[in-house]
This record gives C-alpha cells, structure tokens and sequence, in this order.
C-alpha cells in the first residue's frame, strides 16, 4: 500500500503504548500522569502544530487520547497523547507513504524532544504498533458474507449447510466478526487482522484492519531504543502491512 488508491484505506496510524507491567496493570510515574502531555504540546507547538483539541476531558485512564495537535483546524497528520498512549494519525486524504513516514519521524522527534530520557524509562513496557484500517463497500447488497468473503478477498468463512437445513435459523449469515493472529519474523512480533460487517457510507461492507505489533523489550534487548531504532521498525512493520493487504485481498475482486 503505497498511495490511497490502492486501497480504500480509512486510517494509518502509528502508536507507542507503554505502562502496562500485566495485564489490566499499569504503572506510571508523575511525568506520565501529570507532565508529558504537557511537554509535548509544548514541543507540537513550536514545531507547527499549535492546533490543540483536548478530547478527553474526564478521568485519565491509560491508553485514552487527551489532547490532539494540527497544524491548523481539520488538518491531517495530526499527533496524539494520553496516559502511556502517543499516535501519529493519517486519513485517506493525502495518504501517500513516504509523507506519512515523515510525519512519523516528525512525531518521534517531537516525542524525543519532550522527554529526552523518556524511551530509556518506558524501554520495558513500550510497544510499537502500525494499524491500518480499510473499508470496502459490497457491490451487491444481496450477496451473503460467505460469497463475499471468498469472492473479494482470500477469506474462506462460514458454516456447514446443515447448521441452515432446519427451522431454528434463517438461511444466511447476517454478520461476522472475526480476527486472525500470525505470529511475525520481521519485525518480531504479531500480526492481527480483524475482519467485521459494518456500514460505510449507508452502504453494507466490510472493515478491515491490520495491526502489527511489537514489544521494544523482545527486540531491543538491553540496547538503548532510539528514534532511528524505532524508525527502522516502522519499514519492517509497513512491508509485513504490505504482503497482508496484497495476500488477504483480491485485487481487482
């Protein structure tokens, strides 16, 4: 995926996440709780993005976005950051890759500038995430999922014939809800895609989302993560998106 056009892409986003010891558990210190959001405004505005939406004005629960930065209103990319959360957004609109991964190189550096110490300090806890989010409207309405599924992508989903041949159910699938999770080289880590029935546009289809996700801990080892460390990943983890899309739908289908 290298521009909009290949694909019906609804957002890219990068994420750091980091303070999560357990699952459900987390630990931050006061930086994180009370400092850093406001470090990075800090730092977002005097790089041109002085644009500030705070979006999460109630309780300050780990991994919900507070505050977002622009350049200006309704601009694209825009940062974010919360409680152990900071993202680099793109929609559609002025997608293209190497612009996005300026953007991200851009955030990071912003990231680094607002806590120069603070990829050192949440080094055991941070994981890296890219997610694209795709949307693919059915053509007709009519056909069922289990067609669709197989006909526009390299899904095969559905139930046996006989769990229909009764009175109990009506014969068809309404919706699915699935995801799949593949175990990744390069970078190490995990590969999830979900696939889920949804609206788009007042039009039935299909959502579909890839993440690939990785612990700094697992990759990084003892080593130091650096900007350009994480920067490295970041093509890793776009050419696994790459072959996911290409493999998963059909082109042209």
């Amino acid at each position: 995926m290298s521009t909009a056009e290949d694909a019906p892409l609804i957002e890219a986003i990068l994420e750091l996440r980091w303070g999560e010891v357990s699952i459900g558990s987390f630990q931050f210190n006061d930086d994180d709780q009370q400092l850093f959001a406001g470090k990075i405004s800090a730092v977002a505005s005097s790089s041109g993005f002085s644009h500030v939406e705070h979006i999460n004005p109630g309780p300050n629960f780990p991994g919900n976005v507070s505050y977002r930065f622009r350049s200006s209103e309704n601009a694209w990319p825009c940062y974010q950051v919360g409680l152990g959360i900071f993202t680099v957004n793109q929609i559609d609109k002025g997608y293209e890759w190497q612009s996005f991964y300026s953007a991200i190189e851009k955030g990071l550096e912003m990231f680094d500038a607002a806590g120069p110490n603070k990829l050192a300090a949440i080094k055991d806890t941070l994981v890296l995430i890219l997610r694209y989010q795709d949307a693919f409207v059915k053509d007709n309405e009519d056909e069922n999922l289990e067609d669709y599924l197989s006909t526009k992508f390299h899904i095969e989903a559905g139930l046996p014939d006989s769990f229909f041949n009764n009175t109990y159910v009506n014969n068809g699938i309404n919706a699915i809800n699935c995801q799949f999770h593949i175990e990744s080289v390069k970078p190490k880590g995990e590969v999830i895609l979900k696939v889920a029935s949804g609206i788009i546009s007042g039009q039935p289809g299909i959502l579909l989302e890839t993440l690939n996700i990785t612990k700094a801990s697992n990759i990084f080892g003892d080593k130091e993560v650096t900007v350009e460390d994480i920067l490295t990943w970041l093509n890793e983890a776009h050419d696994v998106q790459k072959h996911s899309f290409a493999n998963v739908v059909k082109q042209g289908g």
